[in-house]
């Protein structure tokens, strides 16, 4: 039902939490959505818990942070695609967020723009992570673009001989070590607050 589909892809949205205290959440999938998985902050209040071996492929956005609590979104063993839209992208972290989340051991393909653009006051954080592709229109654009907050990434791996992080002038804390480099090292760092980078291997 291609007309169908393409609605559901302009405008479905497969998972939305709102407020839900340590909700677990153990292999789940979608297909084809505007937004794979969203946050929100309801009148209640906003989500975290334990999402395990989740995966979002074809989304125009696969993973849509507007608000999260301070105890985190525990991510691990993601899978996230995102090729279609105005806008690919697997994850965006809205301004709006001020709690945390973290992804652990996940892997991100897909010819995006960009793997995560993240904004707001929270913490994201990226370990032992995967990242395939990115800037498939060789626009320049970095896979990480941090441009507030604060943000980790440790130990993942950088596929792609292409710009890897961008940390905008609102950037309060930032730690980027121990990843896995393909070319050369290539972080923008306009960062005003506190920012390490170290230990990076490249080829």
């Amino acid at each position: 039902k291609p007309k169908l589909f393409e609605w559901q892809q302009k405008n479905g949205e497969a998972f939305i939490f709102g407020r839900s205290d340590w909700q677990y959440v153990f292999n789940t999938f979608c297909f084809g959505y505007n937004i794979g998985y969203k946050f929100i902050k309801t009148s209640a209040g906003v989500c975290n818990g334990n999402f395990l071996g989740i995966g979002a492929d074809d989304c125009f956005t696969a993973l849509v942070v507007e608000e999260s609590a301070k105890m985190g979104l525990l991510i691990s063993n993601g899978e996230f695609v995102s090729f279609h839209g105005p806008d690919p992208t697997m994850v965006e972290i809205k301004a709006s967020n001020s709690g945390s989340v973290r992804f652990v051991n996940c892997a991100f393909w897909g010819p995006c723009n960009q793997i995560a653009k993240i904004s707001g006051k929270g913490t994201a954080g990226f370990s032992d992570c995967t990242f395939c592709e990115w800037d498939h229109k060789n626009e320049g654009r970095h896979a990480l673009q941090v441009t507030s907050g604060s943000v980790l990434v440790r130990g993942c791996e950088f596929q792609r001989n292409k710009p890897q992080i961008e940390l905008g002038e609102n950037v309060r804390r930032a730690i980027v070590s121990d990843n896995l480099i393909t070319g050369e090292l290539r972080i923008t760092n306009r960062g005003k607050g506190q920012v390490k980078i170290s230990n990076n291997t490249g080829e």
